[in-house]
């Protein structure tokens, strides 16, 4: 026998079933051929991951949301017509504003609101509510044409990254109520006041307090008018780093 024939002889059979499994394609250089298309399984989970990364960015912010982003993100109609909510609802992103003097002058004058005065100070930006125009005579309590004034005031301090500070001030001869002096009583219109804007939304964080009485008067108490002109609760936009609120 040759020697080939030695070695098919030698060689294990192997039984035919009728079905031979296709030869896997080689490349030409040898090896399997690779898929195209593999690289884009890592890319999905690297953009996954990034995605995932941006939502808790969003998530950590303050929950009011900027209208411009809502509007880009805003709330879509599923395939059965119902609303879906917006991504901006999902995650609460808030986009906080700066307030200006400029600003709430013209929100003052288009509210109906021209006896609130603005005036920019070291402290910050200062809104004086006259106590005559906004409370009852003598009382802690708002007057009734009062209410929907501060009530859109409120609204509309609620979206300020500011701190707001609000003041109770009283003239050397207003009489309070039985039972409290003339500090208690500015102390309890500035509360009043305080917390109309906790109702609307403003972040209890940002809110401080002070009843200071008679003793920071702006005019002199020797007039009429100078005392009715201390007899006030100020609203201060308290300035951001040092700075003035411009």
């Amino acid at each position: 026998m040759s020697e080939e024939e030695l070695e098919s002889a030698s060689a294990p059979r192997r039984r035919s079933s009728g079905f031979e499994p296709p030869e896997p394609e080689r490349s030409k250089s040898g090896g399997s051929q690779l898929d195209p298309d593999a690289w884009m399984v890592t890319f999905s989970d690297l953009l996954t991951l990034l995605m995932t990364f941006f939502v808790l960015i969003f998530a950590s912010q303050d929950p009011v949301p900027d209208s411009t982003i809502a509007e880009a993100f805003g709330a879509s109609t599923g395939v059965f017509g119902q609303s879906r909510s917006s991504f901006l609802e999902v995650i609460g992103v808030v986009r906080k504003k700066d307030i200006s003097e400029d600003m709430v002058q013209v929100f003052l004058n288009e509210s109906g609101s021209i006896d609130i005065e603005v005036k920019q100070t070291e402290q910050g930006l200062l809104i004086t509510l006259p106590t005559d125009t906004y409370f009852k005579p003598g009382s802690a309590a708002l007057s009734d044409k009062s209410l929907s004034r501060l009530n859109k005031l409120a609204v509309f301090l609620k979206d300020s990254k500011h701190g707001i500070w609000v003041e109770g001030h009283s003239d050397n001869l207003e009489r309070p109520p039985a039972g409290m002096d003339s500090y208690g009583l500015s102390l309890k219109r500035a509360t009043t006041v305080l917390e109309l804007l906790l109702r609307h939304g403003v972040d209890d964080y940002r809110l401080g307090i002070a009843g200071y009485g008679p003793i920071k008067p702006r005019f002199d108490n020797v007039s009429r008018l100078g005392r009715a002109r201390n007899r006030r609760v100020d609203i201060v936009i308290l300035n951001r780093k040092g700075q003035k609120v411009e």
